[in-house]
């Protein structure tokens, strides 16, 4: 059924909570498992703008700089689980759920698989969390898992 399952991270201890389901799941199915992790920039056509947002010392390159390592732990750990795996740490000008969606769909993936942060509080009322906007937005199907509570004020 599932060939290929995109894994959105965000390097925090959400992403534990879907893990363990991912890799149950990819391996009863067969599927590989692709990993990415964004990196948000300010929209903009000039090429300096953008490198600057990533160039040493920035907090694009910080991020870049955590993501590699964490990314390719993860990835050793699921091969060794005789998984296909693959991962991608990616910049990009786009909404995050945006982005999710977009390389779903480019790279056919057959599900997204996210933990639900489970917000409370007044503000998810008044905004939707990544999770929501990727499953409104995605022609793709979307697994959320619960996953650890926001700590926003209840």
């Amino acid at each position: 059924m599932y060939k290929k399952i995109l894994v959105p991270l965000e390097g925090t201890e959400n992403d534990e909570v879907i893990l363990k389901h991912v890799r149950h799941l990819a391996k009863n199915v067969g599927a590989a498992v692709v990993f990415i992790q964004l990196h948000r920039v300010i929209k903009d056509d000039d090429p300096f703008i953008k490198s600057i947002q990533i160039e040493p010392g920035s907090l694009g390159y910080s991020k870049k700089e955590k993501a590699e390592p964490y990314l390719a732990d993860l990835a050793q750990s699921f091969l060794q689980d005789g998984l296909d795996v693959s991962r991608e740490f990616i910049v990009t000008p786009e909404a995050e759920a945006d982005a999710i969606v977009k390389y779903a769909e480019e790279k056919d993936c057959d599900l997204i698989a996210l933990a639900n942060q489970q917000s409370t509080g007044v503000g998810r009322w008044f905004f939707l969390n990544l999770e929501e906007k990727v499953k409104r937005r995605s022609s793709v199907p979307v697994l959320l898992v619960a996953g650890v509570k926001n700590k926003e004020a209840s």
